[in-house]
C-alpha cells in the first residue's frame, strides 16, 4: 500500500510547523521510525533542529539539495516529515513520489505563496499530489482578527527568497495586504 502525503500550508506565523511537529510527537508515540528534514538555507533557529515560534524543537537534518536526504533515510522508515518546503528544489517531488511508492507516509511544512502572492513552486507540486492539504490561517497582525492567509513584507527588499521573521514579515489578511501595498505603491 502506498504512502500518504499530507501538506501544510498557510502564511507566516499560522502554526505549520507546530502542527508538523505534532505529528511526529503522534508517529513516535506509536513508535514509528521517523527522519526530519529541513532546508540548510534556513538557519534561523539553529542548523540541526526544527523549532516552532513557540520554542518547541525536534532534531533535523539540514539538506542544501533535495537529493541530499536520500543519503539519510534508511529503510525501514515509516514517516519523514520536511519543514519550510518553499526552499527545497523541485527534485524533493520525485524524491516524495518515490518514498510514497516505498510506503513510507510524507509531511510537509511550508508557506504556498511568496510575499508578493505567488506561488512557491516546490509547494505547489506537492499540492497537486497530496492526499490532504491543511490550509493554515493566523491572526491578521494588523486588524487582529483569526483570518490572515497572506505573508506581507515590510522591509525595502524585492527579494522572493529571503529568510527572516519578525524583522521582515507580518501575517495579514487580504484586505490588510491590499491597504498596506497601496499606501507603498
Amino acid at each position: 500500500m502506498a504512502g500518504k502525503l499530507t501538506l501544510i500550508v498557510g502564511p507566516m506565523y499560522s502554526g505549520k510547523t507546530t502542527e508538523l511537529l505534532s505529528y511526529v510527537e503522534i508517529y513516535r508515540l506509536g513508535r514509528k521510525k521517523t527522519i526530519v528534514f529541513k532546508p540548510s538555507l534556513d538557519n534561523r533557529y539553529g542548523v540541526d533542529c526544527v523549532k516552532t515560534h513557540a520554542g518547541v524543537e525536534v532534531e533535523a537534518i539540514a539538506v542544501e539539495k533535495s537529493a541530499d536526504a536520500m543519503k539519510y533515510i534508511k529503510q525501514p522508515v515509516d514517516a519523514v516529515f520536511v519543514d519550510e518546503v518553499q526552499f527545497f528544489d523541485k527534485d524533493l517531488v520525485k524524491i516524495v513520489r518515490q518514498l510514497l511508492d516505498q510506503d513510507v507516509d510524507i509531511f510537509c511544512a511550508g508557506l504556498d505563496m511568496t510575499f508578493k502572492q505567488n506561488p512557491f513552486e516546490t509547494t505547489m507540486l506537492l499540492m497537486s499530489l497530496a492526499n490532504e492539504i491543511i490550509k493554515k490561517k493566523a491572526v491578521c497582525h494588523i486588524c487582529g482578527e483569526y483570518n490572515a492567509t497572506l505573508t506581507y513584507k515590510f522591509v525595502q527588499d524585492d527579494s522572493e527568497i529571503d529568510i527572516g521573521g519578525k524583522e521582515k514579515y507580518i501575517a495579514v489578511c487580504r484586505d490588510c495586504y491590499n491597504k498596506v501595498a497601496s499606501k507603498n505603491d
